[in-house]
């Protein structure tokens, strides 16, 4: 596999430097057991596996909380990102996980038809962003979609105290092939942390104890350094850069 240069794949870099082109099951799995990647909540060292011919969406969540395997389709690209993000976030992949199933066990509506929170828990694993920032305004900015505000005019400021990491391995697969209008689903974490395990635990700890999930969205071209954006025209695109709605 090749095309992994785009700013999205930094925190998987080194897991395509370990895997050296490889992309299958047993690949995955020799790298898993070598950092002895687990379940946070199972414990069960994570494995992936080739999935049954038929399996719902309940029965995927599920399973991966019965067994800590998770079905990955052999030579699937889709599914190979996945296993990216399991590798490098395994606590944030846990709790989506965990809530997943504890919906799942509470409403066996659940099993025809997501609610809305797992509405939202499936967003942030497909399309999902962490956006850190140790400046609360910063995250306003963004919440608030005041585009030029936080991406021309505090540009240093985002450059130097925010971070931005994809985590959605839908969105991943896009930035494989990046178009201006695509978009990321943000979990605002207010903290100076910056490190991929802290953010992981942080994460996971904000997905566990959300009754609902605020995700604004971010066109991911917008960051500082990830596309030719270093104009303030740029982010007066307004078909790309929303405004917020007027009440």
């Amino acid at each position: 596999m090749n095309g992994f240069a785009h700013p999205a794949f930094e925190p998987y870099r080194d897991l395509l430097r370990h895997l050296q082109g490889r992309n299958g099951l047993a690949a995955l799995n020799e790298l898993s057991e070598r950092l002895d990647v687990r379940h946070a909540h199972s414990g069960r060292p994570l494995r992936f596996s080739a999935p049954p011919a038929a399996f719902s969406a309940a029965q995927y969540e599920q399973s991966i909380a019965a067994t800590g395997s998770v079905p990955t389709r052999e030579g699937c690209l889709h599914d190979f990102l996945n296993a990216l993000v399991w590798l490098r976030f395994p606590q944030l992949k846990s709790a989506l996980n965990l809530r997943h199933c504890q919906a799942l066990a509470q409403a066996p509506a659940e099993h025809r038809q997501r609610g809305r929170l797992r509405d939202a828990l499936t967003l942030l694993d497909e399309s999902g962003m962490l956006v850190s920032a140790s400046r609360f305004e910063l995250l306003e900015q963004l919440r608030g979609k005041r585009w030029v505000e936080l991406f021309w005019e505090a540009r240093q400021e985002v450059m130097q105290h925010m971070r931005f990491l994809v985590v959605g391995h839908g969105l991943l697969e896009k930035c494989l092939a990046p178009f201006p209008g695509m978009t990321a689903k943000c979990l605002l974490l207010p903290t100076p942390e910056t490190g991929l395990s802290s953010l992981d635990g942080l994460s996971a700890a904000a997905v566990l104890g959300a009754e609902t999930l605020e995700l604004p969205p971010l066109p991911v071209q917008g960051i500082p350094g990830w596309d030719a954006n270093g104009n303030p025209d740029y982010y007066r695109n307004t078909a790309i850069f929303r405004p917020p709605r007027t009440p």
